[in-house]
């Protein structure tokens, strides 16, 4: 289908999540991000797909998976973890995001996840990310403990300026996590 349109595309979020053991819960539509204004989700018999733009998909790193049809463009764990911040309403929210990443962080290679950050120019998420990954339990401490030191060293040496954890709600009156530099206005907890 998205050869026939002529556009890019990768399966992302909780669709891409799935693909690495790490969708606590299935989602209801296809997620899948591509280049091109698509304004309608798509149908076909039972399964709905759900197209979220993105203007630049060149260089982003995805993984062929193979699937009955052929093949499916999936983003990377990093990427997976970089989308659902940038994109928390298709995500389910914080809760849900941090869910997510309880189970997805065992497949997350921190120093990719940086690279990724800083060629998309979003590594205030990684403020984010560090925060949310501190506060919640994982099966695996050690990986988790790994990623808070390489992140906490990042932001300490390249982040000036204070990240709200959460965009759509206001700055104002919250308190400030002085390790992440960020603002928290929300707050959230995993379903696990």
């Amino acid at each position: 289908m998205m050869k026939h349109i002529n556009a890019e595309y990768y399966v992302a979020l909780l669709s891409a999540a799935g693909f690495y053991g790490a969708s606590h819960q299935k989602p209801m539509v296809f997620q899948v991000v591509t280049n091109k204004r698509i304004k309608h989700s798509l149908k076909f018999g039972q399964v709905q797909i759900k197209l979220i733009y993105k203007k630049a998909l060149a260089n982003l790193p995805i993984k062929d998976f193979v699937v009955s049809s052929g093949y499916l463009k999936v983003a990377t764990p990093e990427l997976i973890a970089i989308d659902l911040l940038k994109f928390p309403k298709h995500a389910g929210g914080m809760n849900n995001i941090a869910t997510v990443l309880s189970e997805l962080i065992e497949s997350i290679d921190v120093q990719k996840l940086i690279e990724l950050a800083e060629h998309v120019g979003e590594c205030y998420q990684l403020q984010r990310l560090g925060y949310i990954i501190e506060k919640i339990d994982v099966m695996d401490d050690d990986i988790k403990r790994t990623i808070i030191d390489v992140l906490a060293e990042y932001v300490s040496s390249h982040v000036k300026s204070y990240a709200p954890l959460s965009s759509s709600i206001s700055k104002i009156g919250h308190p400030r996590c002085r390790k992440w530099r960020i603002i928290e206005n929300t707050d959230f907890e995993s379903d696990l």
